[in-house]
């Protein structure tokens, strides 16, 4: 047993050790599915940043980097860190106000509409389950490659990992591995940043810039990228980059595994709060992942699969222990994701499509997990590792299906049930119907022909079509004002000021990401 494998392992140890002491504190449905209404900045922060960053950021969009598409992975980055803050000011707060246990559950009462709620569940649940698959495999990978185990044995080792904490903690659960995991992997990356920096080429300015002096790697670091690493040109990867990053934009402000985090929080505060750390935190774990990968080059230009790039460089460019720290670290960003997936597709299954209630309510919950855990398990053995692609393809169907309609349905007075129900239909299916084309028959679609962008298209269009053909009830019209009443609890004067001045915290995250990019990229690739 090496080192690697030590250390993997008692991680998982702890993590079931802490599944297991929560699991005690769970009393009804409201603990399993929200956490109580309870969680503080800190968790909320914490699992928004834990449940984004996965094996596909770290074996995904690290590859891509490593390719030479640094550039257009720091312009989704950046766009999907304001998402965060967007989608907790237009959508977030009004999310929690409706003190619904799913987000299924609150287009259903918004809308008046249990097909609405099925609908918004069963997209929900394949979205959930697509990524849950990238997710498995990009951790079975990891293992495989550091450890020697089997492929087999590592995914059935994680998935009992995360299956145990979020079939006996629920969201409560989660959310607490999640913050302690957000700790462990941000702590390791910018410790191992500085290592592979360090020994890829003497230093951080060093590397950087015998990357850019040599005609070989200078195109990892300007705009254009490298050829061929998504498309042949570079105006064609900064479109790749700007649509990528809407669909994540759209993700961060309306994705189940994202904005449910808000349902979860103390009060309307906290959601406006924690979306600063979770949005800086993201793009600063993005930017670290991307530049080191970047770096790597320089010590190791010809790798045979990227996707290894990070496994590599914990492996060769730092002390044995930081590498440790580093791929446990790996592995508990896709336990942490993955327990946040599976937590909350047994939500759907149990509170959204069986509509159950109280303990009856857990119980399929948890049955429905154990269900999805045999099938993603099953297709992570018989298809092979596409994680980067497979990624896309979730995050495509959320921003199609959901995002157009989320928005609407606070803001828009006209938006019918009907509006809301073919929108988000046709938003999934024209997307689903893309995805699977170009996959199957091996096609790639021009940037700005991403199928997100052709399924939010296709939702809106559907949207507008059919708000036309129908009229607002009185009991949409009901539901939609009670979302803008303001609780007594919201309406104390500390908290209302607390959020005023948090939501000016956003002009320091901005002018903190334009420092760090230009101290730890532009100037050491331009000197």
């Amino acid at each position: 047993m090496n080192i690697y494998l030590i250390g993997m392992c008692v991680a998982m140890v702890i993590y079931i050790a802490i599944g297991a002491v929560i699991s005690r504190k769970v009393k009804n449905a409201e603990d399993f599915y929200v956490a109580g209404r309870n969680a503080p900045v800190l968790l909320i922060a914490g699992s928004m940043i834990a449940s984004y960053t996965s094996t596909g950021m770290f074996m995904g969009d690290a590859a891509q980097c490593y390719d030479g598409a640094f550039v257009p992975i720091i312009i989704f980055a950046g766009m999907q860190s304001a998402g965060y803050i967007i989608g907790a000011i237009f959508f977030g707060r009004y999310l929690r106000r409706s003190k619904a246990l799913t987000i299924p559950e609150f287009f259903g009462q918004r809308f008046n509409s249990n097909k609405m709620r099925i609908l918004a569940a069963i997209t929900a649940i394949i979205t959930m389950t697509v990524y849950l698959l990238s997710v498995i495999q990009g951790i079975g990978t990891l293992m495989t490659v550091v450890t020697g185990v089997d492929y087999n044995i590592c995914i059935t080792l994680a998935l009992i990992v995360f299956a145990f904490i979020s079939i006996t903690s629920g969201s409560r659960g989660v959310l607490i591995t999640d913050t302690l995991m957000a700790s462990v992997f941000t702590f390791s990356l910018i410790i191992a940043a500085l290592f592979i920096a360090k020994n890829s080429g003497g230093g951080w300015f060093e590397t950087l810039g015998s990357l850019a002096d040599n005609p070989k790697t200078q195109d990892l670091v300007v705009w254009s990228g490298r050829p061929g690493a998504l498309y042949d040109t570079g105006a064609e990867n900064i479109v790749w980059g700007l649509t990528y990053g809407i669909a994540w934009m759209s993700v961060c402000m309306v994705g189940p595994w994202q904005s449910s985090r808000y349902q979860m929080a103390r009060n309307e505060s906290v959601v406006i709060k924690a979306a600063f750390p979770a949005a800086l935190g993201v793009f600063v774990l993005e930017f670290l992942a991307g530049i080191s990968a970047v770096m790597v080059n320089a010590a190791n230009p010809d790798m045979e699969d990227s996707s290894h790039v990070m496994i590599w460089a914990a492996m060769n460019l730092m002390p044995k222990l930081i590498g440790v720290i580093l791929l446990t670290g790996v592995l508990s960003a896709g336990i942490s994701s993955a327990a946040t997936f599976l937590s909350l597709i047994g939500a759907s299954f149990a509170n959204d499509i069986a509509q159950a209630e109280g303990n009856r309510s857990i119980k399929i919950s948890r049955i429905s997990m154990a269900i999805v855990c045999v099938v993603v398990l099953t297709l992570a053995i018989v298809k092979p590792p596409s994680i980067f692609w497979i990624m896309i393809m979730g995050v495509a169907i959320v921003a199609s299906s959901w995002m157009p309609v989320a928005i609407a349905s606070i803001f828009s007075k006209r938006l019918t049930k009907a509006g809301a129900f073919c929108g988000m239909l046709c938003g999934f299916v024209s997307c689903f119907v893309v995805n699977f084309y170009t996959v199957s028959a091996e096609v790639t679609l021009p940037p700005y022909l991403d199928p997100s962008i052709i399924g939010m298209a296709c939702n809106i269009i559907a949207m507008v079509i059919a708000t036309k053909l129908t009229k607002v009830t009185p009991e949409e019209k009901a539901e939609r004002e009670k979302l803008f009443v303001i609780p007594e609890s919201e309406r104390n004067r500390g908290e209302i000021k607390a959020i005023f001045k948090a939501t000016r915290i956003s002009v320091l995250v901005g002018i903190s990401v334009c420092v760090l990019l230009t101290v730890l990229w532009i100037l050491p690739s331009s000197i």
